[in-house]
């Protein structure tokens, strides 16, 4: 820093007198700059309201690095072109502050000469003082009903924000982030954080004992990977085991029925199927029909469809002994149940992966594949049976491009039918050696009455080898006015009986009719019954019914049966079909397809799928059945309202959506894991995300594990960190392909608040 000296005697010069005022101002301002060094900040500034229209600004200091200006008098503004014209508008501004140097004149005597005898002194206006003054400065901002406070520059101070309505000042807050601060304030801030230091510095001791600690225990932690695993399969097993559906941190599943899915929801664009799957951008349905029902190669009986067949005497006892009056006992009202042909479903398209979660099943119990796969209409089945292998006889092939449901037992009680008759009931047993396929049972009357009709029926029997009344097989009639002495054929059903197996034929009458039976026990191959409550039936050691039973003897052991044409315009990806029916052993019943403009059928089996015949989206296809088995056995198949057709075409994207899984806790981060399968990266992408209230949440961070077993597979791990804590959440999950004949599923989920 420099100092103007004078020495005695010198004639000072005016230089001199002009330094002692620069040396000064330049320290202060290196003080200001070095010590200080505030940027565009404000001291001493108060802005108070004069009128609807005016403020005051006070005295006050604009401090702008190492230089400070100076606002020395209060000074009135006038905001009048800044107040909204409209009513609804509000407008805020921000009052800046800018400096300038500013130099004053004033009157002074000069000297005219430098000898002192001849100068004149004269007065003459000169550059006296240099001013560092403050200017004022309005930045408006936007007018709006809701507005927004002008951007300051950081080159600015800002030392009020004042809100303008339409009525004029409303409101006026200082702009304190660019206000100096005084010694004395930092002091007093300065001694708090001391006082708050001290403490901090005893609880970074506390909290170095404690991570020590931690540190030693951390060999004894499960890692994060394996706490997962562990929720997962746990989430698997509640689901076996039938816990309480009670709120836990945790869910886990595999897509099989609806009870976590919310198909109602706005982004919902999907479908359960054995995984969450892409949905059908156009489906239709239709009765499955033969081209020609009179066509010789095939026959009817109700809408049970086989090969063309002669009729032949399987097992007889002819032996007319004596006769059996099957109305002498008090009649009895009884309800019978009548089983139905139990149901097959087959799936076929280039995009029917198989789903290992098919093993899920087990835990929702046996009739929840049943409803879930072989429902037609919205039908309701009845719960008979639970197991792990998903009911009686029931097998599960599933492979890239074709899938079955089949349940080998030929009836199934899952759909029944109550019937109702009245009158005396007499049943006779009788023991099948070799699998057949009934068509006709012939009874030999001794006597016929004036009147009632005699219904017959074909009914399976108990392990005690009497006659079950709720598992009928088989209904037909013997009207009255047809019946006579002699033998007499009732026409029934074709019903599949299986070889090792006693079934009973029961008849039911209120007419005095007499049967001719045979004696002395010489029917070894059943018993004949009677019952009085239609419940408890007495076997008899002396006597059985004298009948024949008739069964199918086919034609051709191959039947082609044209089938009505499969349509879909714009192209199916999907062939999907359900009918009641069955498929003895050693016994065939294959379906083949000819694309339209091809002259080539196809069987529906598995294979490749780039070659399957759907990838090119044909939108009609001919259809035909192949029956194939044995002189006495051969498929059969329901062709009634049940049977249904439905071609199907796959949208390119996909969104599945969970109903909200209730954690019971409240928690700001969670995490997922999807795992996809049928996944080609060259074709498909998938977008993992949760959904808390309204709000699609992305994850914070994504993990992607393709499975070395299987590469078609992978797993999405997703860690979500969420604003604010929730208690619930959705999974949402999106999939998109760039060809609809070839898209991915999810096979499970799971998802858990950390």
């Amino acid at each position: 820093m420099n100092r103007v000296s004078f020495a005695d005697a010198e004639i000072a010069d005016h230089g001199d007198f002009e330094n002692i005022g620069r040396y000064a101002q330049d320290a202060t301002d290196g003080i200001w700059l070095d010590a200080i060094g505030y940027p565009a900040h404000w001291a001493a500034f108060t802005v108070t309201q004069k009128s609807a229209q005016e403020v005051t600004v006070s005295a006050g200091r604009y401090v702008a690095g190492e230089i400070v200006y100076e606002h020395a008098e209060p000074t009135n503004l006038n905001l009048q072109l800044q107040i909204p014209a409209a009513a609804s508008d509000q407008r805020w501004i921000a009052i800046l502050l800018r400096g300038e140097e500013v130099i004053v004149s004033e009157n002074r005597p000069f000297e005219t000469s430098e000898d002192p005898e001849t100068s004149i002194i004269v007065q003459r206006t000169t550059p006296k003082t240099v001013k560092r003054v403050v200017s004022l400065i309005v930045q408006p901002g936007e007018a709006n009903p809701v507005p927004s406070k002008p951007v300051v520059a950081s080159t600015d101070a800002c030392i009020a924000y004042v809100l303008l309505t339409s009525a004029g000042i409303d409101v006026i807050e200082p702009g304190n982030d660019s206000r100096v601060k005084t010694l004395f304030e930092i002091e007093g801030r300065v001694t708090a954080l001391e006082v708050d230091l001290s403490g901090l510095f005893l609880r970074t001791e506390t909290i170095e004992t404690q991570i020590v600690n931690i540190w030693g225990k951390l060999s004894e932690i499960p890692r994060p990977v394996i706490i997962r695993q562990m929720q997962r399969d746990i989430g698997a097993a509640r689901l076996k085991v039938d816990l309480p559906d009670e709120a836990r941190a945790y869910a886990f599943d595999q897509g099989l029925v609806m009870d976590q899915w919310d198909n109602t929801h706005v982004d919902w664009l999907a479908r359960i199927e054995e995984g969450v799957r892409f949905g059908f951008a156009a489906t239709l349905q239709a009765r499955l029909e033969v081209q020609a029902e009179d066509d010789p190669k095939i026959a009817f009986r109700g809408r049970r469809m086989v090969p063309a067949f002669d009729e032949v005497t399987r097992i007889a006892n002819t032996s007319l002994d004596g006769t059996l009056n099957i109305s002498q006992l008090v009649h009895t009202e009884t309800t019978l149940v009548r089983k139905e042909a139990s149901r097959i479903r087959m799936t076929y398209g280039p995009t029917q992966w198989a789903c290992e979660n098919q093993a899920g099943w087990a835990g929702l119990g046996g009739d929840a594949r049943v409803g879930q796969m072989l429902n037609v209409g919205g039908e309701t089945f009845e719960v008979v049976y639970q197991d792990v292998n998903h009911g009686p006889g029931h097998q599960t092939y599933g492979v890239r491009q074709i899938r079955y449901e089949i349940y080998n037992e030929p009836y199934w009680e899952y759909v029944t039918e109550e019937v109702g008759v009245n009158g005396s009931i007499y049943a006779q047993t009788f023991l099948v050696a070799q699998p057949m396929q009934m068509t006709s049972v012939d009874l030999a009357f001794a006597r016929v009455g004036v009147d009632g009709d005699v219904h017959v029926f074909i009914v399976e029997t108990t392990n005690a080898g009497t006659p079950k009344f709720d598992a009928v097989l088989a209904q037909g009639v013997l009207p009255h006015a047809s019946l006579s002495v002699g033998w007499n054929k009732c026409i029934l059903p074709i019903t599949l009986l299986e070889s090792g197996k006693r079934y009973a034929i029961m008849t039911v009458t209120t007419g005095a009719h007499a049967l001719h039976v045979s004696a002395a026990n010489k029917y070894t191959g059943g018993t004949q019954f009677v019952t009085t409550d239609g419940a408890f039936a007495q076997g008899s050691t002396e006597t059985d019914f004298c009948f024949r039973v008739n069964a199918a003897r086919y034609r051709s052991p191959r039947t082609v049966i044209p089938m009505q044409a499969l349509n879909l315009a714009d192209g199916m990806t999907q062939i999907d079909m359900i009918y009641a029916g069955w498929v003895p052993g050693g016994c065939q019943l294959a379906w083949e397809i000819r694309p339209a403009g091809t002259d080539k059928w196809v069987e529906l089996d598995d294979g490749d799928p780039a070659t399957n015949p759907l990838v090119g989206l044909p939108s009609s296809v001919e259809l035909r059945m192949v029956m194939m088995g044995t002189a006495d056995l051969q498929p059969m198949i329901q062709l009634d309202e049940k049977a249904v057709s439905r071609v199907s075409r796959n949208r390119a994207n996909m969104v599945g959506v969970s109903k909200a899984i209730n954690f019971g806790i409240s928690t700001t981060s969670i995490v997922t894991q999807y795992t996809v399968d049928a996944f080609d990266p060259a074709h498909h992408a998938f977008t993992p995300s949760i959904i808390v209230g309204a709000a699609v949440v992305a994850p914070s961070t994504t993990e992607v594990s393709v499975d070395p077993n299987r590469p078609t597979r992978r797993t999405y791990l997703s860690t979500y960190t969420l604003g604010a804590a929730a208690t619930a959440a959705r999974m949402r999950m999106a999939a998109t392909t760039d060809n609809v004949v070839t898209v991915p599923f999810v096979q499970d989920v799971f998802i858990s608040a950390l």
